[in-house]
């Protein structure tokens, strides 16, 4: 039986892992307990914030007997890795996106924390936003049909400096430790959202990227097709510097019997439901719940109930396969099928 609270050992005390810390103060059953960063600066103002013990080092925090789970909010090259020492050392895992830069190495992430009575999850928190919640209970009550064209948008303007400094990229600058730019920075979100909404799966994909903006070796704009296990189709196009853009993230859905719009899947705007019997359009109006807070109690209840994660390392490999799929396409100029 788990005992509770779980200890939480925090790996990586960026933005993200401040947003964990503030959900936890509601999550009384999850409390932090040990926190690390390669910044000595951030990991004092995190525990500051937390009143954790700060780590010297990851092997500290999986050394701590108080810590049975651990969030790792690391860089994209360093989130596998670490993943798999945290697994190896006995934790429950709960990882930021991508969970790794392979979809191959993501679904044997996926088996090693099973095979040793583990729970691993991935942070896509969209999937408890009130807009995807929503979304999904109306396509699964049938209200628009199958799927038949879906457009995805990610339309942005990043500052400059999201790159890093002139003359001193960061890592969201290299293709080798990033993994990929705005395609697998943000349309991720979108692509896995569009999955788990529908339940279907993307089995092709044609694309292609570019650099046009960002003093980068990955890419600041991308256009793809792919092609769904039902046979529709999706359009994906992205930028993340389209000039004057406000976080233009969108999902439009067409279906058999109508279509249903999402403006805003991380907001609160309302969603629009089409349908083709009424030839009318209705407004759709969302709560806006805490959806750090949701996915932190949806991955407490897997640990404590043996039941499944929010999102999973094959949810994780789904996402990073496609993506990838993608980048391969432009390459190679030709449809790549998705494993």
């Amino acid at each position: 039986m788990t005992e509770l609270p779980i200890g939480l050992g925090v790996i990586g005390c960026g933005w993200a892992a401040g947003e964990i810390a503030r959900a936890t103060t509601r999550l009384h059953a999850l409390r932090i307990v040990a926190a690390f960063d390669a910044d000595p600066a951030r990991a004092r103002s995190f525990a500051d914030k937390t009143h954790a013990r700060i780590a010297s080092g990851i092997d500290d925090v999986l050394a701590d007997p108080a810590v049975s789970t651990v969030y790792v909010g690391l860089p994209h090259y360093l989130l596998s890795p670490t993943v798999e020492r945290a697994l190896m050392a006995g934790k429950h895992v709960l990882a930021e996106k991508p969970l790794s830069l392979d979809a191959a190495d993501a679904r044997r992430l996926g088996r090693l924390a099973e095979s040793n009575g583990l729970k691993l999850g991935v942070f896509y928190e969209l999937r408890r936003s009130g807009t995807v919640s929503t979304a999904k209970r109306i396509f699964g009550d049938g209200e628009i049909g199958e799927p038949r064209l879906v457009r995805l948008r990610t339309i942005i303007d990043k500052r400059a400096d999201y790159w890093g400094a002139p003359g001193a990229p960061n890592w969201r600058a290299s293709r080798e430790q990033a993994g990929g730019g705005v395609l697998l920075m943000n349309s991720i979100h979108q692509l896995d959202t569009l999955r788990y909404i529908t339940g279907l799966d993307y089995v092709s994909a044609q694309g292609d990227v570019a650099t046009f903006r960002a003093v980068a070796d990955v890419e600041d704009a991308g256009a793809a097709l792919l092609r769904l296990s039902n046979g529709g189709i999706v359009s994906i196009v992205a930028s993340a510097h389209s000039p004057g853009a406000n976080n233009d993230e969108t999902i439009e859905i067409d279906g058999t019997l109508g279509r249903l719009d999402l403006p805003d899947p991380f907001g609160i705007a309302p969603l629009r439901l089409y349908r083709t019997e009424t030839k009318v359009w209705n407004d759709i109006s969302v709560e806006r719940p805490d959806s750090h807070l949701l996915m932190l109690e949806s991955f407490v209840a897997a640990i404590v109930t043996g039941g499944p994660v929010p999102a999973s390392a094959g949810d994780a490999a789904a996402a990073i396969g496609t993506v990838n799929a993608i980048y391969r396409s432009g390459i190679e100029r030709r449809t790549i099928d998705i494993a």
